[in-house]
């Protein structure tokens, strides 16, 4: 499975969190989660949307754009299937993107018990 390039990564972490745009619709967060899950998107991107390298990036609290969300689903730029709007409509991708801005910020590493104990700086 190909992974996203670094430097598409780099670009996309430069961006303010949940930079959702003028003209992004309103979601249901509930909804969205409950999409997440049946969906799919969890077994790739992790139950928490926190991504995992092997299979896809971090979703929760994404630095994309909701025209930059729509545009990956519809035409992934990796190995993702592609969600054309007769699969996943617009406005249920929005429920999914406003459950992702609504999870809560990762953790910083250095407040984990058990990454400190691994030598973690």
């Amino acid at each position: 499975m190909r992974m996203i390039p670094l430097s598409l990564a780099a670009a996309l972490l430069a961006f303010p969190a949940f930079a959702q745009g003028a003209g992004a619709p309103a979601g249901d967060a509930k909804a969205g989660e409950k999409l997440f899950l049946a969906d799919g998107c969890w077994q790739c991107h992790g139950v928490g949307a926190n991504g995992a390298a092997a299979t896809g990036p971090k979703l929760s609290r994404t630095a994309l754009t909701f025209d930059a969300f729509l545009h990956q689903l519809r035409h992934p730029a990796q190995e993702m299937a592609p969600y054309e709007a007769s699969v996943l409509p617009d406005a249920s991708a929005a429920d999914i993107y406003a459950y992702l801005a609504s999870l809560p910020a990762s953790p910083d590493p250095k407040t984990l018990p058990l990454l400190m104990g691994m030598g973690v700086k």
